[in-house]
């Protein structure tokens, strides 16, 4: 067990269950996450040296992290495109046919998040949030069941998804 797994635990329970109340800091932490990823995969086709590829990605993360937090409706997008994607990496499909799926419902319910915000971010953060939380209990234990993991992943964002529902909005 892992600092990290400890992290990505608590944050994928904060998701799943108060994604919605935290709706800005958690667009401009997937902001971030985003523009470091985007740069830890490709600046290394333009730059050999390790270390300027981490500290150029994390002024690229911090960069999207800000415009995401500033755009609101820009977050809105990447949040839900993001934890949608990452949902469907639960599928137990071919790797590519998982990716284009992803990518494909990531982008409709981007869209789908602009135009309808707080159930969309419901939805979003509740599925994300399970989906991390299964992935990385089952890494931690060791254990491989994607049906499982699919199906605990879908209770866990029920669960999540009644509780933000229930919640007041200007709580």
């Amino acid at each position: 067990m892992t600092i990290t797994n400890i992290i990505a635990l608590i944050v994928a329970i904060i998701t799943c269950f108060w994604g919605y109340k935290l709706n800005k800091g958690l667009i401009a932490i997937f902001g971030l996450i985003i523009g470091f990823a985007l740069g830890t995969e490709y600046l290394p086709n333009f730059i050999t040296n390790q270390t300027i590829v981490y500290i150029v990605s994390a002024v690229i993360g911090i960069a999207v992290g800000l415009i995401s937090y500033n755009l609101y409706l820009v977050g809105i997008f990447f949040l839900c495109a993001i934890a949608v994607f990452v949902l469907c990496e639960n599928l137990g499909l071919a790797e590519n046919l998982q990716t284009i799926i992803g990518l494909v419902a990531g982008i409709i319910s981007g869209i789908l998040g602009v135009k309808f915000t707080r159930p969309i971010m419901i939805i979003a953060t509740s599925l994300s949030g399970a989906s991390i939380l299964t992935d990385t209990a089952f890494q931690m234990l060791n254990f491989q069941n994607n049906t499982l993991s699919f199906v605990i992943s879908i209770v866990l964002a029920i669960l999540g998804m009644v509780y933000q529902f229930n919640q007041k909005e200007s709580d």
